[in-house]
């Protein structure tokens, strides 16, 4: 049994244990993700790379039980008023993301599974691009910053790797460090044996808010805690975070530069209803942070790369002029 399946999934409703035994060869496959457009069959992507299989077993009934159970199991509903699902498989790692056939054209299901990497990638593995070696930046550079718990967010466009880079990062956090994680999918892996792995809804209404889940973890003594992926629900609570004494924060945000990070983060705050003076907020923004890391997978070479290291407090306000 790999890491990506336990027996704890024994304890699923049978139609989830069944969805999963009936993918499992898929799963297993070293394969990014699986892509439903319609019954009966479906797309396994790597990379940039998909292939087309047929599988009679997937039928539309058999993908909205799936759906509908699995939204049950999570305190959440599939239905026409609820025709979006975002959650991930109980006891695995795979994310799911679905549409219900009523938001889309052709009246079939859409279901995006994410499968992550067991792979524990080396930080080499992530090439330094000549704007960083031109900055003298190094490898070693990057390390220090993570074991001096210094605050950093990894940003990049889609695919670029910005969650592999953070597991990467998480190696170099001392392992006598208590965690504390937050996030709506179980995505950050870490071999800290004191750790505690909170899950919140991906949802605004969910039963346990990001809210909830901070003042629980602010109360169970971490040294490190980590909110993994920046959205519009919790980007408020991380820059809250960063600027009330904790340190060694790793979180990651979609933008795709580092010029762009600001305004995805007052995006975040807007969307949230999160007013905040543009000045005020990068005054704010900048007093948090220490690093920001730009990545972005070079579809040429196909390496994923490090395109900037940049130090926040120095370098972030000159760049945005």
């Amino acid at each position: 049994m790999n890491g990506l399946f336990n027996s704890k999934q024994e304890q699923l409703p049978l139609v989830l244990q069944r969805f999963v035994r009936d993918l499992k060869p898929y799963l297993e496959m070293p394969i990014n993700e699986i892509m439903f457009n319609k019954e009966k069959e479906f797309y396994l992507a790597k990379g940039s790379s998909m292939r087309l299989v047929a599988d009679e077993r997937f039928s539309q009934d058999y993908l909205i039980t799936f759906c509908e159970q699995l939204a049950n199991f999570r305190n959440q509903m599939f239905d026409l008023k609820h025709p979006q699902l975002a959650t991930s498989i109980p006891y695995t790692q795979f994310r799911v993301h679905a549409l219900h056939p009523s938001v889309i054209a052709n009246s079939n299901i859409a279901i995006n599974i994410r499968i992550p990497s067991l792979f524990k990638f080396p930080i080499e593995s992530f090439k330094l691009s000549q704007k960083c070696l031109e900055k003298n930046i190094t490898y070693q550079q990057i390390i220090n910053a993570v074991m001096d718990a210094k605050n950093m967010l990894i940003v990049g466009g889609t695919s670029s790797g910005k969650t592999s880079f953070a597991n990467c990062l998480l190696n170099f956090i001392p392992l006598e460090d208590r965690v504390v994680t937050i996030e709506d999918s179980p995505e950050l892996h870490m071999e800290n044996p004191n750790q505690v792995n909170i899950l919140v809804g991906k949802n605004e209404d969910s039963f346990f808010t990001y809210e909830q889940a901070l003042n629980s973890a602010m109360r169970m003594t971490p040294k490190r805690l980590l909110l993994g992926e920046l959205d519009t629900r919790n980007t408020s609570l991380f820059l809250r975070l960063s600027n009330t004494g904790h340190s060694g924060m790793i979180s990651t945000l979609h933008a795709n530069s580092t010029k762009d990070v600001f305004e995805a983060i007052s995006m975040n705050m807007a969307i949230s209803k999160n007013e905040v003076n543009p000045t005020a907020l990068l005054k704010y923004f900048c007093a948090g942070m220490d690093y920001l890391i730009h990545l972005k997978f070079n579809y040429k070479t196909h390496e994923r790369e490090i395109t900037d290291f940049l130090d926040v407090k120095t370098d972030l306000k000159q760049l945005l002029g």
